[in-house]
């Protein structure tokens, strides 16, 4: 027993080790587009067609291809700024996900995830995460802690609530956590300084705190499916007038 538990554990670190990884000679940050230019950028929609061209290809989608794990080709991509692996039975990423320094953002909405793959908190430049539609219960601490994130899409997932850690990405632009089971919002909120759009539409939350009238950038709040008092909301209406409070 003893001598094929240590084969076992030999097997295993030997496919540790042998792990494709993406090696960079140098940050090229030209190859680092702002929204605007990947706009105009060709989208990949077949990994054969971008294959052909692997380092001039800056975007790909892999969309609902019911792929239960990530295909081995992608760590031919070193210059990604955007993947999308949305609509897909995946449960993990390979750890060479992490080594992408050029990907902004990723797109994993629609899988079996249960929780944030590691690989991810290695991502130095990513400032979109979708990770909508899984089964996420608990937002990670390494996660709250990437300053790089400026849009965090967490709808329709398990979630209870919303860590107080999280209140410190002040980078973030956008959040969205509808369609869970949070009660509260802490005053904390207010420390997210530049959001501008929050989702928190069919929740379980009864009341907002005052706090969240601080929010100087602030331009959409989603509230639907809540049991917040309408005199609150019309009482937020006057205090953020230049804040549309949507309940549809």
């Amino acid at each position: 027993m003893k001598k094929i538990t240590a084969i076992v554990l030999v097997l295993s670190l030997l496919s540790v080790a042998c792990e494709r990884r993406i090696r960079y000679e140098q940050f090229e940050p030209e190859k680092l587009f702002s929204l605007q230019e990947l706009y105009q950028l060709k989208t990949y929609r077949s990994l054969e067609e971008a294959l052909e061209s692997p380092d001039s290809v800056y975007k790909l989608l892999i969309f609902n291809q019911n792929l239960e794990s990530v295909p081995p080709k992608l760590f031919k991509f070193r210059y990604l700024n955007v993947l999308e692996l949305t609509r897909n039975d995946l449960t993990s990423l390979p750890q060479y996900i992490g080594d992408m320094l050029y990907l902004q953002d990723l797109y994993l909405g629609f899988n079996n995830f249960s929780k944030v793959p590691d690989v991810i908190y290695r991502l130095p430049n990513l400032k979109r995460l979708i990770i909508e539609n899984n089964k996420l219960s608990v937002i990670p601490t390494e996660l709250m802690e990437m300053q790089s994130l400026e849009e965090l899409h967490l709808s329709h997932n398990n979630l209870r609530e919303i860590p107080e850690r999280l209140y410190g990405m002040r980078n973030l632009k956008v959040l969205k956590i509808d369609n869970n089971q949070i009660s509260e919002i802490s005053p904390g909120i207010a420390d997210l300084k530049n959001l501008e759009i929050l989702y928190i539409s069919y929740n379980q939350i009864k009341s907002l705190p005052y706090e969240i009238t601080d929010l100087q950038k602030l331009r959409s709040i989603y509230l639907r499916g809540n049991e917040i008092p309408r005199e609150m909301i019309d009482s937020l209406r006057v205090l953020m007038p230049k804040t549309k409070i949507l309940l549809d």
